[in-house]
C-alpha cells in the first residue's frame, strides 16, 4: 500500500524522525499512518520559509513542505481559508456586513486557486495512480486540489479521499457563497472517492448542499453521482490515541502542572474547559454562564474553581484578538465580582511556552469535577475525548450538542445548547453540587475510545 496525503497542517521533526505527537487530530493522525506505511506527505511550509526542500526520514517517509511568499500566504490562508470558508463551515458571518466579493476577494481566490494547483502539481510528481496507492486530502484550504488533480492525473485508478475536519454548513447559509465558488468547490470535491467528515450531521449537510446546488447530481443513500462519477459520504471522526494520553499522565512536565492548578484551585472543586482561541469555541457564553451561576449562588465562589486553559492561533486575526480582550475582560469582571485577593474565582490559562499544553490539559482533567465543551459549531472537538477518557466516576462532561463528537459521546454527557447560556448555568451548577455520573458510565465512555485506532479510521474513509 502507497500512502500520500496533502494537508495545510505541517509537522515537526528532528534528524531521522517524526517528533513525538499529540492525542488527537489530524498530524497525529497522518504521523501514526506515515510511520505504519511510509509514503509522502506535502503540506505548507511554516512562515517564513520560502524554499520548499524535501526532508527524507526513517521508514520510508518524505515530508515535502510548500513555501509560500507572504502575500500569497494572506490570500490563500487569512483571506479564503480561514476568513471565507472556517467562517462559512462555521456560521460566523455577520451576513449584514461580510463576506464581500469585491476585487479584492476576486484577487484573493486566485491566491488560494495558486496554492491549490501548486499542491496538485506536487501531488502528480509522487502519485503512481496504482490501484494500491491511497491519497488523503485535508482541510478546507485545499478544497480545489482534486480538481486540478484531475486534470494532472487524467484516468485515475488510485483511491482519492478528501477528509474536512470542520462542520458543513447547510444550503441556505452556504448560499452565502456566489454560483461561481460554491459550485467550484462542490465539483472538484466530486471528484474523490471519498469525502469524509467527522459526523453524520455534516455528511448530510454536504448532502443537502450537493442536491440544492447541483441539479444534475443523482443522491443514492450516501453517494453523489455526478457527471458519471460516484462519490461515498462517510462520518468518521478522528480517534483519541489512548496510549500516548495515558502515558502523559505520569510525565514530569503533567505533575509540575497538578501542582499549579492545584495550588491556583485551593481545594475547591474544579470545571475547566481547554481550547484554542478560536470563534466558534464560545468562550465569551461559557464565561457569562459561569457569572450567571455565581449571581444564583455566590457561595458557589468559596467551593468551585474554573480554569480556562487557551492556546493562541499561530496567526491571529483582528477577531481573535478583539476575542481575547473581551475572554479576559470578562474573566476580570468575575474575579473583581466574586474573587479576593490570591483566590480567583475564574482564570485564564495559557500553556505553551515549553510544549507541554497537553500536559495541563491531561492534568487538570485528571483533578475536575467537570469539563465545558459550549461550541457554537465545532467540527469535532478532541477535547471533549480527551475529558472522556480522564474524568472520573463522578465527574461529569457538559457538551455542545453542536460539537461533532457529541454524536459519539451523546449516551455520556450532559447536552448543552450553546447559545442558551440560562440553560448552560444551570447544568453547571448541577455538575459542581455534589457527586455526578456513575461508574459504569465512565468505563463504558473509556471502552468505546480505546476501541478506535488510527487503522480504523483509514479503513473507514477509504472503504478498505
Amino acid at each position: 500500500m502507497r500512502f500520500l496525503t496533502c494537508s495545510n497542517s505541517c509537522p515537526t521533526w528532528d534528524g531521522g524522525g517524526l517528533l513525538p505527537r499529540s492525542p488527537g487530530g489530524l498530524v497525529p493522525m497522518v504521523i501514526a499512518l506515515l510511520e505504519e506505511h511510509g509514503g509522502h506527505w506535502i503540506f505548507t511550509a511554516p512562515s517564513g520559509i520560502q524554499e520548499s526542500d524535501t526532508v527524507s526520514l526513517d521508514g520510508d517517509i518524505w515530508l515535502h513542505p510548500i513555501g509560500l511568499d507572504e502575500e500569497i500566504r494572506r490570500q490563500h490562508y487569512d483571506t479564503v481559508s480561514i476568513g471565507l470558508f472556517l467562517g462559512l463551515l462555521h456560521y460566523l458571518h455577520d451576513t449584514a456586513l461580510q463576506p464581500v466579493f469585491d476585487g479584492a476577494m476576486v484577487d484573493a481566490w486566485a491566491g488560494y486557486e495558486a496554492v491549490n494547483r501548486a499542491y496538485a502539481n506536487r501531488l502528480g510528481e509522487f502519485a503512481e495512480n496504482s490501484a494500491d496507492e491511497l491519497i488523503l486530502i485535508n482541510d478546507p484550504h485545499l478544497m480545489l486540489v482534486p480538481e486540478f488533480f484531475a486534470t494532472w492525473s487524467g484516468r485515475r485508478t488510485s483511491r482519492l479521499t478528501y477528509f474536512l475536519g470542520t462542520p458543513w454548513c447547510e444550503p441556505d447559509y452556504f448560499s452565502v457563497l456566489p454560483e461561481w465558488v460554491r459550485t467550484r468547490v462542490l465539483e472538484s470535491l466530486l471528484q474523490c472517492d471519498v469525502v469524509g467528515f467527522h459526523a453524520d450531521r455534516w455528511v448530510n449537510s454536504f448532502l443537502a448542499c450537493c442536491a440544492r446546488f447541483l441539479p444534475s447530481a443523482r443522491i443514492e443513500d450516501r453517494r453523489v453521482i455526478y457527471r458519471g462519477h460516484a462519490t461515498r459520504m462517510v462520518a468518521a471522526p478522528f480517534p483519541l490515541d489512548v496510549n500516548i494520553v495515558e502515558r502523559m499522565r505520569d510525565e514530569p512536565a503533567t505533575k509540575r502542572w497538578e501542582a499549579r492548578l492545584a495550588e491556583k484551585a485551593q481545594d475547591r472543586r474544579i470545571m475547566v474547559r481547554a481550547d484554542r482561541l478560536d470563534l466558534w469555541k464560545n468562550l465569551p457564553r461559557g464565561f457569562a454562564a459561569y457569572e450567571a451561576m455565581l449571581e444564583r449562588s455566590p457561595a458557589l465562589a468559596n467551593e468551585c474553581w474554573f480554569g480556562a486553559v487557551v492556546t493562541i492561533p499561530s496567526r491571529a486575526a483582528d477577531r481573535h484578538r478583539a476575542y481575547q480582550d473581551l475572554s479576559e475582560a470578562m474573566v476580570l469582571r468575575i474575579n473583581e465580582r466574586f474573587g479576593c485577593p490570591g483566590r480567583d474565582a475564574v482564570s485564564l490559562i495559557y500553556p505553551g511556552a515549553n510544549g507541554d499544553s497537553r500536559n495541563c490539559v491531561v492534568a487538570a482533567l485528571g483533578m475536575s469535577h467537570a469539563a465545558l465543551v459550549n461550541s457554537t459549531y465545532d467540527g469535532l472537538n478532541l477535547f471533549a475525548k480527551e475529558a472522556a477518557l480522564l474524568l472520573g466516576e463522578h465527574a461529569s462532561l457538559l457538551l455542545s450538542v453542536n460539537a461533532g463528537v457529541y454524536e459519539q459521546l451523546r449516551p455520556y454527557a450532559v447536552a448543552l445548547d450553546p447559545f442558551d447560556v440560562d440553560q448552560t448555568s444551570i447544568a453547571m451548577e448541577v455538575a459542581l453540587a455534589g457527586k455526578r455520573g456513575e461508574s459504569d458510565i465512565m468505563v463504558a465512555r473509556q471502552e468505546l475510545l480505546r476501541q478506535e485506532s488510527a487503522a480504523h479510521w483509514l479503513e473507514a474513509v477509504f472503504s478498505i
